[in-house]
């Protein structure tokens, strides 16, 4: 895992990283991306910089390690705002060996099993006929590991011991990309998941090669590998992406996006859509007082108490500082202010650790047709100063 600034500096990398490119750690912070990165060129590498957000891309290339051999890799990315700067979280996984046994595969059959017996996974060959059967003549035994099968349920070619481990929402998308991979006889590659014998849900990468037999039959030769722990780690960093990480609920950039989301929605559908904000009183008496420890522990009380007391579809978010969203789906504006208000009083009646009690003062506006959401997000802002304005500790619409 590495971490980049947008200038193609390192912010940071674990060892596994370092120890790829068998650089020093110390050697690294002062490299750029493009002094390894012989895949794209520097002008290319500063635009993906630029333009990397929090949807997960995906890319090959290629490293020079300090003794100049080259790595092949497959990274993937998320933009992210820390600590008020843009950040890019990639992981990286070293594809040389798989990239070999590939080509391996494609060039030479005869070696196929002793190939099988090196790579972690299952190597495969999967034949669709004319008439539309299907089987598998060959699979190495690592199949029977990934699946957590037993030997006898991979005897004979028939495919359902097999495919009916797919789960079924991954299944279309499966037999989509196997028909367009036939038609044209372009590598395959998927990554779906599976149920295994104990009864977890795992994630596996299938790449494969096909060929048109005589009769007309198109055989795949591929690799079968578990990715569950890369999954895993990239669905971590798009949480870090899209999360507070003091208090665990939507960044502002996250809630950005979703409220325009909403917005899209509520002009689509004619649905009504409202919005709160709330501010902690006084709070900077808080921090002065008792310190940012003791302000950290109650911002993150005060959320948890707003979560316990909203709907699973609404949303929260933290605008900045004391300053927090609430956005209410099919929500009109009385029923909004209701919501307001019940959220006003459970803060002010909750007892604090050191600090006692906290108030909370609440702006509340209802979305108007075919409004920006930053207009809502003014008016609401508005709502809240007029609240503060008026005494805190109240909801103003």
């Amino acid at each position: 895992m590495v971490v980049f600034r947008q200038d193609g500096s390192v912010y940071r990398a674990n060892q596994r990283y370092v120890d790829m490119l068998g650089y020093s750690p110390e050697e690294l912070s002062r490299l750029h991306v493009w002094d390894w990165d012989i895949h794209f060129s520097k002008q290319k590498l500063k635009e993906m910089l630029l333009a990397a957000d929090n949807s997960n891309a995906h890319f090959d290339t290629r490293h020079r390690r300090k003794d100049g051999t080259i790595t092949d890799a497959e990274v993937s990315t998320n933009g992210a705002i820390y600590k008020g700067e843009k950040l890019i979280f990639c992981i990286v996984r070293d594809t040389t060996e798989r990239k070999y046994t590939e080509e391996r595969l494609r060039q030479n059959k005869e070696l196929l099993e002793r190939v099988a017996a090196q790579v972690p996974g299952a190597l495969y060959q999967y034949r669709m006929a004319p008439d539309g059967t299907r089987s598998f003549p060959y699979f190495s035994e690592g199949l029977a590991e990934l699946g957590g099968l037993k030997h006898e349920e991979l005897s004979g070619t028939n495919e359902d011991n097999i495919m009916s481990r797919i789960l079924p929402e991954d299944a279309a998308d499966i037999e989509s990309k196997a028909q367009v991979s036939a038609q044209n006889l372009s590598h395959y590659h998927a990554e779906f998941r599976i149920r295994h014998n104990d009864g977890s849900i795992r994630w596996i990468e299938c790449r494969a090669a096909p060929e048109k037999e005589a009769d007309g039959s198109i055989i795949w030769t591929g690799i079968l590998l578990d990715i569950t722990q890369r999954i895993q780690a990239e669905e971590q960093v798009r949480i870090m992406a899209i999360t507070d990480g003091l208090t665990g609920i939507n960044n502002r950039q996250e809630f950005d996006r979703l409220l325009e989301h909403e917005i899209e929605r509520a002009n689509r559908y004619h649905t009504p859509l409202s919005l709160l904000m709330y501010d902690l009183d006084h709070f900077k008496q808080v921090n002065d007082r008792f310190g940012h420890n003791t302000g950290d522990t109650a911002l993150k009380t005060v959320t948890s108490l707003v979560n316990d007391n909203i709907r699973n579809i609404d949303i929260h978010g933290r605008w900045g500082g004391e300053e927090f969203m609430v956005l209410l789906p099919q929500t009109g504006l009385n029923t909004a202010k209701d919501v307001a208000e019940k959220l006003r009083q459970t803060i002010a009646s909750h007892q604090f650790n050191k600090l006692g009690s906290i108030t909370a003062s609440f702006g509340v506006v209802e979305f108007a047709p075919h409004e920006k959401a930053k207009s809502l997000a003014q008016r609401v802002d508005e709502a809240l100063y007029r609240a503060k304005e008026l005494g805190r500790n109240r909801v103003e619409m």
